[in-house]
């Protein structure tokens, strides 16, 4: 692509607004979540020599008055370029892309609108039949996209889908588009797009503010039968010089002191987390930290690496206690390794945040109670419940399409707390009823708030309490 062409070219990357419901929205452990993906696209394209701006709607368009505003004040900015608008849509927001797609095409008749993530790359034909959208990005999207805003030939583009133009019923998919192995390759995300003080990460997960969700890897080693891999199963990770240079900057240039590190597995390749810790502790940068793990992928020798670096929380994925459970959703670990790695979190003297679900394959009201028997017993910090979705990408959406087992396919339900599959073994009035009876039985239990209580540190971690309490609180009120 030559300078010409590009300085004509402006990228407009768009964030819809995720609106689960006001019961559920209550229950969102995460506050207001800052579009990394989109910060990494941006950043590649403009280093490309094209312009380019992030719209969070959630922050700066959360309603289509604004955000129809927001959009001739772009076009009206940019006159003289090229006009894309990017969309990344996820299942639970997909409906709203197409809404705000329809608004954009209204506005901007000349322009190209370009849908990518997840929802887009597994059912393209839904993306390009049911709303403007012209082409679909799947996978990976930097050299895609930076290709699209060349103008080249949409046959000569890998990695993309669009509708034939002489058979609108047809869809077209190139080739695949290589995963990028190096990420050290590519530019530090444009997070000077981003209003970085407006974000704030998931309650009780971080220990002081301003606190800043960052990633650092791409891709997951793993097949849970519940998972989307719009990336595939390889994994590739930032370098540790890279991961702390990262954080060097936003701690350097916007005062963040805490970060949460939502990379799938951050701990999946060892050597490089510990060199990272490392090379944080020689530094002296006062920082602290929370990540995603595995209870397969740590070890106390790690933990204690990690803790001297300023980790001071770990999430677990751990799904379910019954081992039956764990084996049908091909989780990879057992109960048991699930528990050693709880237990040798808390040793390290690391909070514990657990991630469980309800509703898998296997479950049943027996398994659920001991489950939560389990929680009571272990006493994590904190725990997230989810009720099994079979998103589109997945092996459970496959399983339960072939089978018959969806009970819709309401993209708007698709939020992690709705029972939406039927399986033999529970009904959905029980999956409902345990989503809600774990989150009363943890937090509401007198051991768990007396530990709560007792690591009040900090006026950080009481907000966090207060918050979760009042939350739970209106939740329990809605969901009667």
């Amino acid at each position: 692509m030559s300078c010409e062409s590009a300085n004509n070219t402006f990228c407009l990357l768009v964030s819809p607004k995720f609106n689960p419901g006001k019961a559920n929205l209550l229950m969102m452990v995460r506050e207001q979540d800052p579009p990394l993906n989109l910060a990494m696209l941006a950043a590649w394209i403009r280093e490309k020599g094209n312009k380019a701006a992030i719209l969070d709607c959630d922050i700066d368009a959360p309603n289509s008055i604004l955000f129809e505003k927001t959009i001739i004040k772009y076009r009206k900015e940019n006159a003289d370029k090229n006009f894309y608008v990017g969309f990344y849509v996820c299942t639970p927001t997909a409906y709203e892309c197409y809404n705000l797609a329809k608004i954009v095409r209204k506005i901007v008749p000349e322009c190209t609108i370009v849908g990518g993530g997840p929802h887009a790359s597994f059912l393209p034909k839904e993306v390009l039949t049911q709303s403007p959208i012209d082409i679909v990005v799947i996978g990976e999207g930097e050299v895609s996209l930076e290709e699209i805003l060349a103008q080249k030939d949409l046959f000569q583009i890998n990695g993309i889908a669009f509708l034939d133009p002489n058979n609108k019923t047809e869809l077209i998919k190139t080739a695949p588009r290589e995963r990028f192995t190096n990420l050290d390759s590519l530019p530090m995300p444009a997070y000077d797009l981003l209003k970085i003080r407006k974000y704030r990460p998931p309650i009780g997960a971080f220990k002081r503010i301003p606190s800043f969700l960052v990633s650092f890897s791409r891709g997951c080693p793993n097949y849970c039968f519940f998972c989307t891999k719009t990336l595939g199963t390889s994994f590739f990770q930032k370098s540790a010089e890279k991961i702390f240079a990262e954080l060097k900057y936003l701690h350097d240039n916007y005062g963040i002191i805490d970060f949460v590190i939502v990379d799938d597995t951050f701990t999946a390749d060892r050597d490089n987390l510990i060199r990272f810790c490392r090379i944080l502790l020689d530094s002296g940068i006062d920082i602290s930290w929370h990540c995603y793990s595995r209870a397969n992928s740590i070890d106390a020798d790690l933990l204690k690496e990690m803790k001297k670096a300023g980790c001071h929380q770990l999430m677990f994925g751990i799904e379910s206690f019954d081992d039956g459970v764990l084996l049908k959703v091909n989780k990879g670990i057992t109960s048991k390794i699930a528990v050693d790695a709880i237990q040798m979190t808390q040793e390290a003297g690391i909070s514990c945040r657990l991630s469980m679900m309800v509703g898998n394959i296997g479950d049943s009201p027996e398994t659920l109670q001991h489950s939560i028997n389990e929680i009571i017993r272990l006493k994590p910090d904190f725990i997230n419940i989810l009720i099994a979705t079979p998103g589109p990408g997945t092996p459970f959406f496959e399983w339960a399409d072939k089978n018959n087992r969806i009970i819709t396919k309401d993209w708007d339900k698709y939020t992690g707390s709705t029972a939406l599959v039927k399986l033999d073994t529970i009904s959905s009035s029980d999956i409902n009823h345990f989503y809600k009876y774990f989150w009363i039985k943890f937090y509401f239990h007198p051991k768990i708030i007396i530990r709560h209580i007792s690591k009040i540190a900090n006026r950080y971690q009481l907000y966090n309490i207060l918050i979760a309490i009042s939350r739970i609180v209106k939740f329990l009120i809605y969901r009667r």
